[in-house]
């Protein structure tokens, strides 16, 4: 006599228990609960037409289905959504070369006061216009307009 929890998981509890565990991935981004949730929906719709499968056989595809995902498929997937942004791009909008100040013995250059580079030997007066090359430590590196 066969009981009721060996007769399998409906097809609709499986797809549902996919799409959640698909839903859940996106808190983690493990990448390791999305391919069980697309198994689990693989699994549910292929039970949808072949009612003879029993849990024991849901439960064993959906192992299976998930670890062959997993090992092809998890290294791509996590390479396309969590790439790094461009390295290229500038974050630091103080590093890029312009002009400024001489203000109070510093350079005035975007809105911020900097401090000349003490390998600088030039002498700078009050109001001068300088390039400045870069910024990097509170230290502007700058050559006279």
């Amino acid at each position: 006599m066969e009981t009721a929890a060996l007769s399998g998981l409906s097809p609709l509890v499986l797809i549902a228990i996919g799409i959640a565990l698909i839903a859940v991935e996106s808190i983690f981004f493990s990448f390791i609960l999305f391919w069980i949730g697309v198994a689990s929906i693989i699994v549910g719709t292929y039970s949808y037409f072949d009612t003879t499968l029993d849990l024991k056989w849901q439960l064993s595809l959906i192992a299976i289905l998930s670890l062959l995902l997993l090992i092809l498929l998890r290294a791509k997937a996590v390479e396309l959504f969590l790439k790094p942004k461009d390295t290229k791009q500038n974050d630091n909008f103080f590093n890029e070369p312009g002009y400024g100040v001489i203000k109070d013995g510093k350079v005035f250059y975007k809105a911020t006061y900097w401090e000349i580079d003490p390998a600088n030997n030039d002498t700078y007066t009050e109001g001068d216009k300088v390039f400045i090359q870069k910024v990097h430590k509170n230290i502007a590196y700058l050559k006279r307009k």
